[in-house]
């Protein structure tokens, strides 16, 4: 089960966040206890695992509690960098990097050229813990990780070997699970797992004034939702 952190103060304020932290908002506190609790009544015996960054780490912190576990971080659930854009909103990225953000804003992944990574590297990155944790949890049991918006897509995708992009946006503590199943060779030795995809961005769970997406609520459009970790265009394709 792959969970994105709740609302952080960046994600409200319109800014690029990557691998720079601030925190939740308070609708972010307010979502990742309502996400602890919904989980914690579906899957009491989940194991519980985490990106290292603060935001995912205080959107874990109740679901720690609910589930009277502790989760483990695993740095390579982070967020991709975004290099030099990191902290900055998205009016300023335009402003101050016009003709790169346009491109951007395009849907082309010009990310490594402000020092950051690409889809590509965020990818390789997340694939294999995704399938590690697939691996490692035993059956007819859940894994819960706590990790970021570009994480999931960028994984979900590799991982699915689905063609880009195939799926939308992240919300924030949004629920995507991920299934598998093993498959007998035809010796009857298990091969690789299979892989599908159950539900994707779900937030059933959440009341319909905590259901935050992929855009800013503040800045030029006030009535937007916040953003991914990522900018506008990274994820709402």
């Amino acid at each position: 089960m792959l969970v994105r952190h709740g609302e952080s103060v960046w994600n409200a304020e319109g800014r690029v966040q990557g691998q720079a932290c601030a925190g939740l908002s308070a609708v972010g506190h307010a979502q990742a206890r309502v996400t602890a609790a919904a989980l914690a009544s579906a899957y009491p015996d989940a194991r519980l695992v985490t990106s290292d960054l603060q935001r995912t780490r205080e959107t874990a912190a109740p679901m720690e509690a609910e589930l009277r576990t502790s989760a483990p971080s695993d740095a390579r659930l982070r967020e991709r960098s975004f290099g030099r854009w990191e902290g900055l909103r998205r009016v300023e990225v335009e402003e101050l990097d016009p003709k790169r953000s346009a491109r951007w804003a395009t849907g082309e992944d010009v990310v490594d050229e402000v020092g950051g990574e690409t889809g590509e590297q965020l990818a390789d990155r997340v694939d294999p813990v995704l399938r590690e944790l697939l691996r490692a949890t035993p059956v007819d049991g859940v894994t819960v990780a706590v990790t970021h918006g570009g994480s999931i897509w960028f994984g979900v995708h590799r991982t699915l070997g689905l063609p880009l992009p195939s799926l939308g946006g992240v919300a924030n503590c949004s629920l995507t699970e991920l299934v598998a199943f093993d498959r007998a060779g035809a010796n009857g030795a298990g091969g690789e797992p299979v892989v599908v995809l159950d539900r994707w961005n779900e937030v059933a769970h959440l009341p319909v004034e905590l259901r935050t997406g992929w855009r800013a609520r503040t800045g030029r459009d006030e009535t937007a939702e916040p953003s991914n970790d990522e900018t506008e265009a990274s994820t709402a394709v």
